[in-house]
């Protein structure tokens, strides 16, 4: 116990040092991805303070800062020194750079989706190797073909959702960030839960959905008007992809089939 406390306690330090640079690449979208020195600081208003400013950075680099050094220290805290720790912060920051600046922008930079494709296929490529060698898994493991297939389903389903949706719409249903996102969550999570992660990511952008909604109605007395909004959907995929990553596929194959048995009692 304690030496776990020790090595999260020193991962989450280095979490720390590396959470400053979490700012500097959400500062960096949109249309400078080369990650100036810039960057680092706020430019628009001295220690970043200003009410408003999108590039804010004093207070929101602090949490962060924060943020980083907690998913370091509990990821190595629970999955010790090994390759799932560092993946979890990675899919964490990931996560946190793709939820910012889809809600500021309602965009999701292809650097992190698209290389996320090429890279998740890697990585279950030499994951699989691995196995077949050694006969022991890595910490994170994952098979190539469902590697391959979570990507094809993933990026695929979505996209015939947003052909389906341009038909009968008349107009773009889902933003091509989005369907590429769900396809590099495929490659790394395999078919099954690039498909848990959409359900799950529609139930909870749903339920937001209807509140903002309410919310509006009941205190700014705001009509709802179909369509008339671009709501961004990668922040609900970035949720149910950790959700998934983390707790596994089990807790909701269990809830889906307590759904569907009281469906059809």
């Amino acid at each position: 116990m304690t030496l776990n406390f020790s090595l999260a306690f020193f991962a989450a330090v280095i979490g720390a040092f590396l959470g400053k640079y979490l700012g500097w690449a959400i500062r960096a979208w949109p249309g400078h991805e080369q990650f100036h020195c810039d960057y680092l600081a706020c430019p628009k208003c001295e220690k970043g303070i200003k009410r408003g400013c999108y590039n804010a950075g004093a207070t929101q680099d602090k949490l962060y800062i924060v943020f980083s050094a907690l998913v370091a220290g509990l990821s190595v805290y629970f999955f010790g020194l090994s390759v799932k720790s560092v993946i979890s912060w990675v899919f964490a920051a990931a996560c946190l750079i793709i939820t910012v600046v889809d809600c500021r922008y309602l965009i999701i930079p292809d650097r992190i989706s698209v290389n996320g494709c090429y890279i998740g296929l890697i990585y279950a490529a030499v994951s699989s190797l691995w196995f077949y060698y050694t006969k022991t898994p890595l910490s994170y493991h994952i098979d190539f073909f469902d590697s391959l297939i979570g990507l094809a389903i993933g990026y695929g389903g979505l996209q015939i959702l947003a052909w389906f949706a341009l038909i009968l719409l008349k107009k773009d249903g889902m933003g091509g960030g989005d369907i590429k996102l769900l396809g590099a969550i495929g490659a790394f999570l395999g078919w099954k839960g690039a498909l848990t992660t959409m359900i799950i990511a529609s139930f909870i952008g749903s339920i937001i959905g209807i509140a903002t909604i309410i919310f509006q109605r009941i205190f700014y007395r705001k009509k709802y008007q179909p369509l008339s909004h671009m709501i961004p959907f990668g922040p609900y995929l970035c949720i149910g992809f950790l959700l998934v990553f983390y707790f596994g596929l089990e807790p909701f194959m269990k809830m889906f089939e307590a759904y569907q048995n009281w469906v059809i009692q």
